[in-house]
């Protein structure tokens, strides 16, 4: 098995078996691009510490298992906040981008947040969700939310309908050799919030989001990030995912994502 989901070569990024979606055989999930992107935007300077607040992935077309290239632009460089625009690019085809907003971080004598809140169980009192065929895709391929994530579920999320609790760890660096900071490894795994609620099932429907939104106020705290989603899904083809992200100190923010919603012809 491969040891990262991309392989530098130059100004681009090989990607290995693990990128592979459960949509398509010959095209990446949604979280490795949005890694990269996340990898690309994280580089960028700043002129005082900051971190990313938000981070909108738009995916114009389907990323095939090919080398890609990320290219950025800073649309706004300040002390308080930065605005960095990445895409993601195959060959000379632009197939996303994403926007990221950072702010500048400060120590703050603020009361800590009251929120409703029921922490649910910890990672290590869970057992590693075993997949089945039931999310649609063939098992005999390495695919990127069977092989390079680990998922242990609550509340029998991805197997069983309604709202679902989960969480995620990302076993594999986004590229090789390179230590993941917490945003990209949090970046990385929020797709994966796509289908930890399910209302169809994906044997007979997809639904594909086309973007992702992050929002965080802090980065995550280990290895483990955990999601409590709700997907809705009309009869116009358009669907709604809705994520509260947290980790082993509580909720850190939260992803939102629209989704084409079609009958699933294979």
């Amino acid at each position: 098995m491969d040891q990262a989901l991309f392989e530098k070569s130059g100004e681009s990024f090989v990607p290995t078996e693990l990128v592979r979606g459960g949509w398509d055989d010959k095209t990446q999930h949604g979280s490795p691009p949005a890694g990269l992107l996340a990898r690309a935007v994280d580089l960028v300077s700043t002129a005082v510490p900051m971190q990313v607040v938000r981070f909108t992935v738009d995916l114009f077309r389907p990323v095939p298992m090919s080398p890609l290239r990320v290219e950025t632009v800073v649309r706004r460089d300040g002390k308080r906040i930065q605005v960095v625009d990445a895409f993601l690019l195959v060959d000379d085809l632009e197939v996303g981008r994403v926007s990221a907003l950072k702010i500048r971080l400060a120590e703050l004598a603020l009361e800590p947040l009251i929120l409703e809140w029921e922490q649910p169980p910890a990672p290590e009192s869970l057992e590693s969700m075993q997949w089945t065929d039931r999310f649609g895709s063939r098992l005999g391929l390495p695919r990127f939310h069977y092989d390079a994530i680990e998922v242990r579920t609550v509340d029998d999320s991805f197997l069983a309908y309604g709202p679902g609790t989960s969480w995620f760890r990302l076993k594999y660096p986004v590229v090789a050799g390179e230590e993941m900071t917490p945003f990209v490894r949090l970046a990385t795994i929020a797709d994966m919030s796509n289908g930890n609620s399910q209302s169809l099932d994906p044997r007979e429907w997809i639904y594909i989001n086309p973007d992702i939104t992050l929002y965080s106020h802090r980065l995550p705290v280990g290895e483990w990030v955990g999601m409590q989603s709700e997907a809705r899904q009309h009869r116009s083809g358009i669907g709604m995912a809705d994520t509260l992200v947290f980790d082993i100190a509580g909720p850190l923010g939260r992803i939102s994502q629209a989704q084409v919603v079609d009958v699933r012809v294979d």
